[in-house]
């Protein structure tokens, strides 16, 4: 080994917490194709998959990894065995999402009436939490980001991810690391969740409910700002309800 140059150490190569890179097994890239076939839509949910043999054809492998395959599917909730009757795909869930095994963007219109069900089991005491403890430099922050939603209303993904901001804002304001985790957890898909209803309905009734939010914090009106945000969810899951049915 060459001496190393004056003022440079030398790497302890034995001392590394390196690993070797393991090669992608024949089961795994199959999950990885029957994953993405689902995600692309080309498997929608209710197909009835084709038998054991036939996919192991198609996937040029034998009928035990294509076994192990559909077991890991059924596992993780994308797909179900009727006994009888063969393999089905499932309907994707927000919970899935929330695992990170499903990216957000490829949640239905269905499961984002879920994101908003799930909004308003904790939004409404989150903002009534946030009138009570909310000071002078917190009520000066929603007032920049509610600046910042006025300037961007003709911008979907610029309105739409101040809007998101607005919501965690009150989470922060709550000084509850439980309530603030949950927000975290989840930031993704409150993001396209919002992003797509911002698409849906326009910017109005955003900021008209957003405004009315912080003027209740302002005023200290716990109460009243647990009922308007309520009502805000309430208002925005009815149109979004009639927009997807619609559309149906």
């Amino acid at each position: 080994m060459p001496a190393a140059l004056p003022g440079h150490m030398t790497p302890n190569i034995e001392a590394m917490n390196i690993n070797p890179i393991k090669r992608v097994n024949l089961s795994d890239q199959v999950f990885e194709q029957m994953k993405n076939l689902i995600l692309t839509g080309e498997w929608v949910p209710g197909l009835h998959l084709p038998s054991e043999s036939t996919l192991a054809e198609l996937f040029g492998v034998s009928r035990v990894t294509v076994r192990q395959c559909i077991h890991r599917m059924v596992a993780l909730g994308l797909a179900e065995t009727r006994s009888g009757e063969g393999t089905f795909i499932r309907t994707l869930s927000p919970g899935q999402s929330i695992s990170g095994l499903v990216p957000v963007a490829y949640l239905s219109d269905d499961n984002m009436l879920s994101v908003l069900e799930f909004r308003k089991a904790i939004e409404g005491y989150t903002a009534e939490l946030a009138a009570k403890k909310a000071d002078a430099d917190d009520i000066a922050k929603l007032n920049m980001i509610l600046a910042d939603m006025d300037q961007k209303k003709h911008d979907v993904e610029k309105f739409s991810e101040a809007d998101y901001n607005f919501h965690h804002e009150l989470a922060v304001i709550c000084r509850n690391p439980l309530i603030l985790e949950s927000y975290n957890l989840i930031s993704d898909m409150l993001r396209s969740a919002m992003k797509s209803i911002v698409a849906k309905r326009g910017h109005t009734q955003g900021l008209y409910y957003h405004r009315a939010l912080l003027d209740r914090i302002i005023a200290k009106d716990a109460e009243g700002c647990r009922v308007l945000m309520s009502q805000h969810i309430d208002d925005t899951y009815d149109d979004m309800l009639s927009i997807i049915s619609a559309n149906k």
